[in-house]
């Protein structure tokens, strides 16, 4: 066992050091994420498209930040969230002129399932997923986040109920993922990067996560989603609110069909 995840950490790494070897070494990144790069003024969030942008202040979510969505057992939509925001900045890159961005997704329990991801909008010939063991997951979480190369950052902290067996849940301590959170957010800041850490609401923490924002999600029916912003770090904390969300892409299509009449 101890070799097969030593096999996979290896695999892990070889991918960033290939998207590295990739990269013009003029410093202009695939995904437009500057390493060392300083903001000018204050960045622009990411943007999302409705409903999900009305909750949001300024209608999307912070780069160069650590952001945790969190739900009960890990089955609130977060994983949908996050993959919509990988499209989001996959969108926004190709609008703006510059290449597709890199969006890379943290999958230990191996959940994705790629039509799925296809439907959502995320393109796959730019999606990097890697699947460490738990016991790994937050040291390659940071060596990622290190890189530099990457838009979307989503790491699958919370196995969702069945996906891994029961003694690995001891990785998913809170306590620790809050050093390793405060890790990410040094690595990031300087960057265009948003980081998101898919966790479960009932996990025990002794304290909140150092994040510069928290959304609660919970699943009302299969169309409705509540979020909540328990927590964004100029104090915008928001009372819950209960959004449309069946699938990102459904949503938006929903949308131009209706203005086109």
């Amino acid at each position: 066992m101890a070799d097969a995840a030593r096999d996979k950490y290896a695999i892990a790494r070889e991918a960033l050091q290939a998207l590295r070897s990739d990269t013009p070494k003029s410093g202009a990144l695939a995904s437009s994420v500057v390493v060392g790069g300083t903001p000018r003024g204050e960045r622009e969030p990411l943007l999302m498209s409705p409903p999900l942008s009305g909750v949001l202040p300024q209608g999307g979510f912070p780069r160069g930040c650590v952001v945790e969505l969190s739900s009960p057992a890990n089955l609130g939509q977060g994983m949908s969230v996050a993959l919509a925001a990988c499209a989001a900045s996959q969108e926004e890159s190709v609008r703006c002129g510059r290449e597709r961005a890199w969006c890379t997704f943290l999958d230990p329990d191996q959940t994705l399932f790629g039509p799925a991801l296809q439907e959502r909008g995320v393109s796959l010939e730019r999606l990097l997923v890697l699947r460490p063991p738990r016991h790994l997951l937050s040291r390659v979480a940071v060596q990622v986040a290190a890189a530099g190369i990457f838009s979307v950052i989503v790491v699958d902290v919370s196995s969702v109920p069945g996906a891994s067996p029961r003694e690995q849940h001891r990785f998913e301590s809170m306590e620790t993922w809050s050093k390793v959170a405060r890790r990410l957010a040094l690595s990031l800041e300087k960057t265009p990067t948003t980081l998101f850490l898919l966790t479960r609401t009932e996990a025990h923490r002794p304290l909140a996560l150092p994040v510069a924002m928290r959304l609660e999600l919970e699943n009302v029916d299969p169309d409705r989603l509540v979020v909540r912003i328990a927590k964004e770090k100029f104090g915008r904390v928001a009372s819950p609110r209960q959004i449309a969300w069946t699938r990102p892409g459904m949503v938006a299509r929903t949308q131009e069909l209706t203005g086109a009449r």
